[in-house]
């Protein structure tokens, strides 16, 4: 989530613009009514699919164009993996039913919800092998980006909003997303003045009376992505005093009498809070990273809104595996602080101690998904249900050769990345997963097998430029 490169020409910005903050109109369109069985929301999101056996949930964390080709790296070794699901072999790829993200990871997200095997061959030349921060700099320092700016509110989120829309995004509106069925596609941000989580989803949209369809995809992604200061916040309009939703099936979730967990108890505060106009007329949001800087809490609140009194569900359905995929671009770079009794300056402090407090907080995270995958483990157990549930981590602290971990754990958090660098993140996606124990246990109880075509263990040692990968990922 952090910035860095040429990403810091921006910040000095506001200075060079001082007393001239900018005033856009909210993009959201008012609903009057509400109709649950529209709309861009998980419900709806089934098209026909076959639901085979497994439910797979991916979880895409930030890093800028390091975590957008990590996670495009894992979306092609999902391509390349088949499994037998209901006595039929089935792609992988197939089967994933959500993926959840933030910053970076919303870009490989949102493009594979929109546009699904082109992925495979346009994202890279639309998006990751593109000077994209460079790209955006020239564009903030042409006559016409300071024209509109002065007399049109267009700032740099709207500049990057419009970029993105026109050259990633193909002005694809979340109406395009829904289209195209599951698996359903979480783009998260985060309320800058709750710091609560922000997914942009029908669900939501409805407590504030607003229309998702017509909302372009590309605005929910610069949300996902603008790092405060940086990019001023993306501005909705809280419409909630033009509809009634006191009868609609979220609303009935969100305040019947049960018991929530501390982290639920405030999420649904902070939904619910929407609904004062008074207080909360406009919402401002900022980069998803400020509050799940893995796009795992969506996840994580998805199995305990479950419940253990809803777990028939799971029965029901017939599903015989809950593979969880979280691919966690998160870097620990060097630090020579500990090496001089100089005290750093004051940018090394700070940004030696936004790192510390995000490793923290992911860690936490992590640790509460693993929590909750032993405990619904333990109850299919106890239910007698054939039920295994896969939690598997794709991290670069899982390589294991020094050198070639210490190079990935340098990469900068940027949005423009050399040839040479995408070329081994999205090697390491695909090694990463494949060495993963617990992915490896789904795939040998599903008799899974690769497909002939997928990169081969020595094309990837050429990535790292190894002849041999024996040491390079652990198992």
């Amino acid at each position: 989530m952090r910035a860095s490169g040429k990403l810091a020409v921006l910040l000095t910005l506001p200075w060079l613009a001082a007393g001239c903050a900018s005033t856009v109109t909210p993009a959201n369109q008012a609903i009057t009514a509400v109709d649950e069985t529209s709309g861009y929301r998980r419900i709806n999101n089934d098209n026909g699919k076959r639901i085979g056996d497994t439910l797979i949930l991916l979880s895409f964390s930030g890093g800028g164009t390091r975590a957008a080709a990590l996670s495009y790296g894992v979306m092609q070794e999902l391509r390349d993996s088949y499994v037998q699901s209901d006595n039929a072999e089935v792609r992988l790829l197939d089967e994933v039913d959500v993926i959840s993200s933030v910053s970076g990871g919303s870009f490989t997200a949102a493009y594979y919800g929109l546009y699904r095997e082109d992925l495979f061959t346009n994202y890279e030349s639309a998006f990751l092998r593109q000077d994209v921060q460079s790209t955006l700099v020239r564009k903030l320092f042409s006559p016409g980006y300071w024209f509109n700016s002065a007399f049109s509110g267009f700032d740099r989120t709207e500049m990057a909003i419009d970029y993105y829309d026109r050259s990633i995004f193909n002005g694809a509106t979340f109406a395009d997303l829904e289209a195209q069925g599951p698996p359903f596609i979480d783009i998260n941000a985060t309320d800058l003045t709750s710091g609560m989580r922000f997914t942009f989803n029908q669900d939501l949209f409805d407590i504030i009376c607003s229309d998702l369809s017509s909302m372009k995809v590309a605005r929910a992604v610069t949300a996902s992505s603008a790092v405060p200061v940086a990019f001023p916040t993306i501005v909705l309009e809280n419409h909630s005093d033009q509809c009634d939703i006191s009868q609609t099936q979220a609303y009935q979730i969100l305040t019947e009498k049960r018991e929530f967990s501390e982290t639920q108890e405030q999420l649904v505060e902070n939904m619910l809070s929407y609904r004062d106009t008074e207080s909360r007329r406009y919402i401002h949001l900022v980069d998803g990273g400020i509050s799940d800087n893995l796009g795992l809490r969506t996840m994580i609140d998805r199995l305990e809104g479950l419940g253990d009194d809803r777990f028939h569900v799971l029965r029901e359905r017939g599903i015989k595996n809950i593979l969880l995929i979280l691919v966690n671009a998160a870097v620990h770079r060097d630090s020579f602080i500990e090496q001089s009794p100089k005290k750093p300056k004051p940018g090394t402090t700070m940004s030696a101690y936004i790192d510390s407090q995000m490793k923290r907080y992911d860690n936490e995270t992590i640790e509460r998904m693993r929590t909750n995958v032993e405990h619904f483990q333990h109850i299919a157990d106890q239910e007698n249900l054939p039920l295994k549930i896969f939690f598997s981590e794709v991290s670069f602290d899982h390589i294991q050769l020094s050198d070639a971990n210490s190079y990935l754990n340098n990469m900068p958090t940027t949005l423009e990345l050399n040839n040479n660098e995408v070329d081994q993140l999205i090697a390491a996606g695909r090694m990463l997963l494949r060495h993963e124990p617990s992915f490896q246990a789904y795939m040998e109880r599903n008799n899974g097998r690769l497909a002939k075509e997928a990169m081969s263990e020595t094309e990837i040692c050429k990535a790292f430029q190894y002849e041999g990968c024996a040491d390079l990922a652990e198992e």
